[in-house]
């Protein structure tokens, strides 16, 4: 019986070297850090930066990122601020805003 043969492929192997490494998630604080984080913020300022809504903890707000991680802003508290959440929430409104413009 004959051989069949083998196609060559049409891709080559990526090189990653040139790649940097994502490092956001290396950062970013998670678990009871980042529950402390919240309380502690929304005991200073419980109002929205953005209306100035009066937020209820724990589920009435977002924190927020005033710089995104992804564009390159730290996860510290001066980076971080309180923005109420829900379907109409000031929240969901700069998410979509900073995804436009990504």
């Amino acid at each position: 019986m004959a051989r069949l043969k083998t196609m060559k492929p049409r891709l080559s192997v990526m090189n990653a070297s040139r790649l940097k490494p994502l490092t956001v998630a290396d950062t970013r604080i998670t678990g009871w850090k980042l529950q402390e984080r919240r309380k502690r913020l929304w005991k200073a300022n419980p109002f929205c930066a953005d209306c100035g809504r009066l937020t209820e903890y724990p589920h009435g707000f977002e924190l927020d990122h005033k710089v995104a991680l992804f564009k390159g802003g730290e996860d510290t508290d001066a980076n971080c601020q309180i923005l109420c959440c829900g379907d109409e929430g000031c929240h969901r409104k700069k998410t979509k805003a900073d995804m436009k413009r990504f």
